[in-house]
């Protein structure tokens, strides 16, 4: 009888069979730049959960980021201290000559370990593209699977570059057949990995979802019921009929408080200001006091200079902002009640390390 091959378990409800891609690896590092190149596709998938902002737009991102040239790119990926890129859209193969373009320039300045994976769709990929792609530098390609002749394409892949060739796609209830049909075939043609991404709900898509009839899964705001029982199933079905193949089941929660989350830490942990405190979800934490500027005196800014704690002071139309630490507090608000300033406000302010200082929360304190 043939032996089964394991399933491991991965983060936050992610497993897999076999070896992961590097690609995937430095994802669960929170080291790869995630390069949104553009927002246009020529595929309309009901699923699509590219946000309305990006989808159908020709605009750049970089993680959170909007960029407008490549070098916005590069600055973000030096303070991210990120290991490798993924190049995504839309599909970014509507403009090849941008795709070769910046694969060559993020090779030429970071080096050849600098590692780059592409997601494609893949129709209209001829193998003279795949050739300059592969040349310039790209290590790893996904594929999209909506159309079976697309095979063909991932074929001409695997037979004609030295690329780690996978697929990726959404597990959508109700299509097991589909899963075991593509997972027989991907192996025939020797795909190294397919990834199966957890269906979800966002703000773009969930008119169309909820026309389909899916729901939202039990205690979850994003992800699709039954998505993840499917991934499971298809896992186990794998695990006793493939051999060599990887599968990996890349569950919402594990995008959210794994990927997401370890990105934003190494981007706090390289750009926060003295007085910010990083949280464990990798955003940037401060307390604002705000002083009534006619109850401002010099001396009291001079005493809080003397204390050498980690603050900033910024002057507004009518009030004084204190930005300082959080374990300052107490010493700080201590000082303004010995000034005699009993009159302020305080709150707490958490957002993510971008350089759009995107706030996520506000929090009052009483004192």
């Amino acid at each position: 009888m043939k032996e089964c091959r394991d399933i491991k378990e991965g983060l936050e409800g992610s497993r897999y069979i076999g070896e992961l891609p590097l690609g995937c690896k430095l994802c669960y590092q929170g080291a790869k730049a995630v390069i949104f190149l553009t927002g246009i596709c020529y595929e309309k998938c009901y699923y699509c959960p590219i946000s309305s902002v990006r989808r159908n737009k020709d605009v750049m991102y970089v993680n959170e980021e909007k960029a407008e040239t490549f070098n916005e790119v590069l600055r973000e990926i030096y303070e991210m201290k990120a290991l490798g890129a993924s190049i995504t859209g839309g599909e970014p193969l509507i403009y090849p000559q941008r795709v070769i373009r910046i694969i060559k320039f993020l090779k030429n300045v970071l080096g050849e370990n600098f590692h780059i994976h592409l997601y494609t769709i893949g129709k209209h990929l001829a193998r003279e593209l795949l050739a300059k792609l592969y040349n310039e530098g790209l290590d790893e390609i996904r594929f999209h699977v909506r159309d079976w002749r697309v095979l063909k394409n991932v074929e001409l892949a695997i037979k004609h570059t030295g690329l780690d060739v996978g697929i990726e796609v959404p597990v959508i209830p109700g299509l097991k057949k589909y899963y075991f049909k593509l997972i027989r075939e991907a192996e025939k043609l020797g795909v190294k990995f397919i990834n199966l991404n957890e269906m979800e709900f966002t703000e773009s898509n969930e008119v169309e979802l909820r026309r389909r009839g899916f729901k939202l899964k039990k205690d979850s705001y994003v992800a699709v019921e039954g998505s993840e029982e499917l991934a499971i199933e298809i896992l186990k079905w794998s695990s006793c009929n493939t051999e060599k193949i990887t599968i990996h089941y890349c569950s919402v929660a594990y995008k959210d408080k794994v990927q997401t989350r370890r990105r934003l830490l190494r981007k706090a942990q390289e750009i926060a200001k003295p007085y910010e405190e990083i949280t464990r979800e990798g955003l940037l934490r401060h307390i604002v006091l705000k002083v009534p500027k006619n109850l401002w005196r010099k001396d009291v800014e001079s005493k809080m200079l003397l204390t050498k704690l980690p603050l900033d002071i910024v002057y507004g139309e009518e009030d004084v902002q204190v930005l300082l630490h959080p374990h300052a507090l107490r010493h700080i608000t201590g000082g303004l009640y010995s000034s005699g300033i009993r009159y302020f406000k305080a709150y707490i302010v958490e957002k993510y390390p971008t350089r759009n200082n995107v706030v996520k929360n506000i929090i009052p304190l009483v004192f």
